[in-house]
Parts: C-alpha cells; sequence; structure tokens
C-alpha cells in the first residue's frame, strides 16, 4: 500500500506551497494587504500617499526579499549553508541573522519618512519577529513558514479591527491557508508538529500585539 509519503502530487503541491509562502515573501504579501484591503485606509492612502505607495513597496521587497534571497548562493559557495532548503537548524541562523539585519534596515528608513504609521508598525513588528526567530533558532529550530502565516492572518484581523472593516472572507481564506501551509512543512518532514505551532503562535502574537495593543 502506497503511504502519503509517495504520492507525488501531495509532495510537489507541497513544495509549491512552500515557495509561494516563502517568508521572505510575506512582509511583501503583508502590505499588499494593507495597501488594498477595503478600508478607510487604502481609500486614505490612494490620496494622500498614491505617489509612495511604489516606493515603499519597492523598498521592502529589495530590503526584505530580494538581498536575502539574493545573497543565499554566497552562503552556499562559502559552505555556511548545505543547501538551498536548509533543512537543518544550523544552516538557518546566518540567513535568518542577515534576514533580520535588513529587516532592522528598512524599518530604521521608514521611521526615517513621512510613512504611514500603520505601515511602520507593520515593518517593526516583522523585524521584531524576524529578531525572535533568529535568537530562538539558535537553540531550537522553529518554522518560519509557520510564522509567516500567523504574522499574514494576524495582520488582516489587526487591521480589520484598527479601520473596522469587515475582513472575514478574507481572513478565513488565509486562516485556510495557513493550514495547507502547515499541512505541507509537516508532510516535507520539514518540521515537527510543535515547530510548527510554535511558528505560528510566535508569529501571530507578534503582530498582533503591535499593531492593535501598541
Amino acid at each position: 500500500m502506497t503511504g502519503l509519503k509517495d504520492i507525488k502530487p501531495l509532495k510537489v503541491s507541497s513544495q509549491i506551497l512552500s515557495v509561494i509562502f516563502f517568508p521572505g515573501f510575506l512582509p511583501i504579501y503583508g502590505l499588499l494587504v494593507i495597501f488594498n484591503a477595503p478600508t478607510l485606509f487604502a481609500w486614505e492612502l490612494a490620496v494622500r500617499y498614491g505617489s509612495l505607495k511604489g516606493i515603499i513597496l519597492l523598498l521592502a521587497f529589495v530590503n526584505m526579499t530580494v538581498v536575502p534571497v539574493a545573497i543565499m548562493p554566497l552562503l552556499k559557495y562559502k559552505g555556511i549553508i548545505s543547501s538551498y532548503t536548509m533543512n537543518t537548524r544550523t544552516d538557518r541562523i546566518i540567513p535568518l541573522a542577515i534576514g533580520a539585519v535588513m529587516y532592522l534596515a528598512t524599518t530604521i528608513i521608514y521611521y526615517s519618512f513621512q510613512i504611514p504609521e500603520i505601515i511602520r508598525s507593520f515593518v517593526l513588528a516583522s523585524t521584531i519577529l524576524a529578531l525572535l526567530i533568529t535568537i530562538i533558532t539558535v537553540k531550537w529550530k522553529i518554522s518560519v513558514h509557520s510564522a509567516g502565516v500567523g504574522s499574514l492572518l494576524a495582520t488582516v484581523m489587526a487591521l480589520s479591527v484598527r479601520m473596522f472593516a469587515d475582513l472575514t472572507v478574507l481572513w478565513i481564506i488565509i486562516l485556510l491557508l495557513s493550514g495547507m501551509v502547515m499541512s505541507a512543512r509537516l508532510y516535507l518532514n520539514s518540521h515537527k508538529p510543535t515547530q510548527v505551532y510554535a511558528g505560528f503562535s510566535l508569529g501571530f502574537t507578534v503582530i498582533w500585539l503591535t499593531l492593535v495593543v501598541f
């Protein structure tokens, strides 16, 4: 009898989900949600900060996605990581640290200019999350993918609370996608259940507290 681990479509779909929800993409997805969700802020942003929208996204994309990914071949060449999938905890420490530094640089830049507060708060929250994940990874392997989808769910729910907007359909969709991504990480044997649940809880909590409470 063929086991679930031997079903090729499941493996391929799990790999595709892991790529689509690659942690480096999640801050960009979060910003896109903030920019485009049907809230009063999205309308205000389009009217008052329309010319900044592209710059904000481009800066985040370059610093938080492109640079951390672009440096991977060098890390592989130097033997700092053993593979691009970074399945081992030790493989992840340096790339995560580099990513956290780039997140911090982006936050400093955002706080240096007149950028809407909720966007600055979101980037700050993402930076705090990146730093915590890096620190945790020094001792324990936590799921970064799960932290990413948890942070995305928290972003939508926090935006709904802060903007008094009904985003129920959107957060339900993201909740279902989160379950699929976490299942994919388990199916690929990249993480244990505790690592997946811990990642999701950490990502959700950090973003929620930063955007709603503080």
